[in-house]
């Protein structure tokens, strides 16, 4: 009994090898990870944000975050700051505050600023990689060729993401700058490889992503999480565990 004390003690203070891939997995091309020090030792407050249609696909990363990390936080809404026209964006906003997410922080941020290693790379496989291209894909349904953002800031981060992504599914792409920031260019054979190489574990908001079909939007907008504009649209939201 003694030791299963210990045992159940140890879980819930650290995440485990499985946590911190998973987690990682998530965060690898989207979220942010901020330290903050505080009397108890610090913390490091994870952050996701999405549109008002984009609400459905941040309900399945709180709902991936959570299979890692149990929490009690919801997604919430607030209003961004005024633009010049006197308007305001309401964003959805999923944040967790914690010091177990220190070893993922760790991972991403390396040297204090956000960079996709491959150490990190390392650690992870296609789920993963589904993530990255559910985040960044976008697809020409007239040629079923296929270009991925959020790939990193550098040139060196994205071709490491290239290589990695080649490695686990085979497809290859071309690598190049648009707009001071690089991306990777599929042609139709090639996107239809990494397609196919992901779609078991293509999150279900955005699967249209994984099979090429060209999406209904209502159908994939939540209208739970957005139920939530309602009330407290106004309010900020809350940092919680």
């Amino acid at each position: 009994m003694l030791t299963l004390t210990i045992e159940i003690t140890y879980r819930e203070h650290f995440l485990d090898v499985t946590d911190v891939r998973g987690l990682l997995g998530l965060l690898l091309v989207d979220g942010s990870l901020v330290p903050y020090r505080s009397p108890g030792g610090g913390y490091i407050q994870m952050t996701l944000t999405a549109g008002i249609k984009s609400s459905a696909f941040l309900e399945d990363k709180a709902t991936e975050f959570r299979q890692f990390f149990p929490t009690r936080a919801k997604i919430t809404p607030y209003r961004g700051s005024a633009r010049d026209n006197g308007k305001r964006t309401t964003v959805l906003r999923f944040r967790v505050s914690t010091n177990k997410l220190r070893p993922v922080y760790n991972l991403l941020y390396p040297a204090g600023d956000r960079t996709i290693t491959q150490t990190a790379l390392d650690l992870l496989g296609a789920k993963a990689a589904a993530w990255c291209w559910a985040e960044g894909a976008r697809i020409d349904t007239s040629t079923n060729k296929a270009e991925l953002t959020r790939v990193g800031n550098t040139w060196a981060e994205a071709s490491r993401l290239q290589g990695w992504l080649q490695m686990l599914t085979g497809a290859s792409s071309e690598l190049m700058e648009y707009r001071h920031k690089p991306r990777l260019y599929f042609d139709a054979v090639e996107a239809l490889k990494i397609r196919e190489a992901l779609i078991e574990y293509a999150p279900k908001s955005r699967l249209h992503l994984f099979t090429g079909e060209i999406p209904d939007v209502s159908a994939i907008r939540s209208a739970r999480t957005e139920l939530l504009l309602g009330s407290g649209a106004n309010q900020p939201a809350r940092a919680s565990q």
